[in-house]
């Protein structure tokens, strides 16, 4: 190896260095944002708290964010986008259209119920009938089934944005109210009874089919 050769690995080895310290510090930072969001109100949580629970320097965090609140925002977008890769790898084995969209929409809440940290996470980001996190992710992934559902339901003379409105309303207030039971709850039979009411609002049938593989395995 020439001179110069060792010079340049030397360089990428203090680089190499400088970028693994650096995302590390960066997913401490993520990590303390992260719990101490869902433990209280965002604005009740300080740059010096988060940098002292991931243990870094006061200085570190405006190497990475902004400000607290860039941090939240990063944090609700990566949420979602887990959420969602998780809700999208899951394919039903039904041919009956209606059984299939019974099954996709009891995954879409079993998903979100299933890991409460995650929905406390996201109802910091507003409240679901104002548009906050938890209504977005929703009507991302059952938007679709809505329409479908209005179509075959007693609903298709209605106006579209008005059942939307009415629909997730009621399904976002209800997952709400489940986050903020003293008592907790079950995600597998609140995902059960979520489905029910949703598709009883959209005068469907609403008997669920057995759980999926996936559902019984996480």
């Amino acid at each position: 190896m020439t001179e110069q050769s060792e010079i340049a690995r030397k360089r990428d080895d203090k680089e190499n260095g400088y970028q693994r310290r650096r995302r590390e510090t960066r997913r401490l930072l993520m990590d303390a944002g992260r719990a101490l969001f869902i433990e209280r109100q965002v604005e009740q949580v300080s740059i010096e708290r988060i940098t002292a629970r991931a243990g870094v320097a006061k200085g570190s965090f405006y190497n990475h964010f902004e400000s607290r609140d860039a941090l939240f925002e990063e944090l609700i977008e990566l949420t979602v986008a887990n959420l969602l890769a998780k809700y999208e790898a899951f394919e039903p084995d039904f041919d009956d259209p209606l059984a299939f969209a019974l099954a996709r929409s009891r995954m879409a809440f079993y998903t979100l119920l299933s890991d409460t940290g995650a929905c406390r996470l996201l109802l910091q980001a507003g409240p679901p009938a104002q548009g906050g996190a938890v209504d977005r992710m929703l009507r991302t992934v059952l938007a679709g089934r809505l329409s479908e559902g209005m179509a075959l339901g007693s609903l298709s003379h209605i106006d579209t944005h008005l059942a939307y409105a009415a629909y997730f309303g009621v399904v976002t207030e209800t997952i709400a109210h489940l986050l903020t039971r003293e008592d907790g709850f079950d995600p597998a039979a609140a995902a059960e009874q979520v489905t029910e009411l949703s598709f009883a609002v959209l005068g469907l049938p609403h008997q669920s089919p057995l759980l999926s593989p996936m559902e019984r395995e996480t």
